[in-house]
């Protein structure tokens, strides 16, 4: 990453509280198996925060300090277990096989992380992922066809996984906002 990318990221994350978290994270809740989890690009830890009230021992990686810092405080005050890591996903992956009971990566489209998040997955392990579909590109952020899932492509890059839940088309957020998107609860076999 480079110095640019993170100033962008900082200053996006430096005022305001974490905002509502994506409602696949609160819908498939009850689905997610207690124990430890990672957050991936967690930000300011919308979705990390929902899963560590829940009971789960969570691990938020991010880049920007700024998000993490303040993730840090709201889990201090709740007394919540999060744990946040500052780090480049696309440089280095700081996590162990097998060490997490839960992967979440949420609004976040790096291809190339796909072995990787499966990997740090004990076997039984739950990956939830939900990002944007190819479809948000005419109306909205993100435009870039680099964070753009194609339609069913998620289904693919998760093929070696048990699919427990899929689908892909338009959130409604019940705020005026909407976007397209693709979700898939998924399992490690082995």
């Amino acid at each position: 990453m480079n110095r640019n990318t993170r100033a962008f990221w900082d200053e996006r994350h430096c005022s305001s509280k974490p905002g509502a978290p994506e409602p696949s994270v609160i819908e498939f809740l009850p689905l997610l198996p207690r124990g430890r989890g990672l957050d991936v690009a967690a930000g300011k830890g919308r979705n990390a925060l929902v899963l560590a009230r829940a009971g789960i021992r969570m691990v938020a990686v991010d880049w920007s300090r700024n998000a993490l810092s303040s993730l840090a405080l709201v889990a201090r005050d709740e007394q919540l277990a999060i744990e946040p890591i500052v780090a480049d996903l696309e440089e280095s992956f700081p996590f162990q096989p097998q060490s997490f009971d839960i992967v979440l990566n949420i609004s976040f489209l790096e291809r190339a992380l796909f072995p990787r998040l499966r990997r740090v997955l004990r076997v039984g392990g739950i990956l939830l992922f939900d990002t944007f579909l190819v479809d948000q590109a005419a109306g909205g952020h993100p435009r870039d066809p680099r964070f753009l899932l194609g339609h069913y492509e998620l289904r693919d890059l998760l093929s070696d996984m048990e699919l427990i839940r899929y689908r892909e088309g338009i959130v409604d957020y019940g705020t005026g906002e909407r976007a397209w998107r693709a979700t898939a609860l998924a399992r490690r076999h082995a």
